[in-house]
């Protein structure tokens, strides 16, 4: 299996490149931006593990 084609993956390098983005956008002191970065990294990253887990007894089918 393909590294980019794995979820946790593909989830973690979008939770990095959006921290970073809106941390630099919003934030003028370097321990405000890394303050930022990690709030929202870990509110993507770990919040989207806590969704999936919350969905699965529930399928599609």
């Amino acid at each position: 299996m393909s590294l980019l084609r794995n979820h946790i993956v593909l989830m973690f390098i979008y939770a990095v490149a959006t921290g970073i983005f809106f941390a630099l956008l919003w934030k003028e002191t370097r321990a405000e931006r890394i303050r930022t970065f990690l709030v929202i990294f870990c509110s993507l990253f770990f919040g989207g593990i806590a969704l999936a887990w919350t969905m699965f007894p529930f399928p599609l089918r």
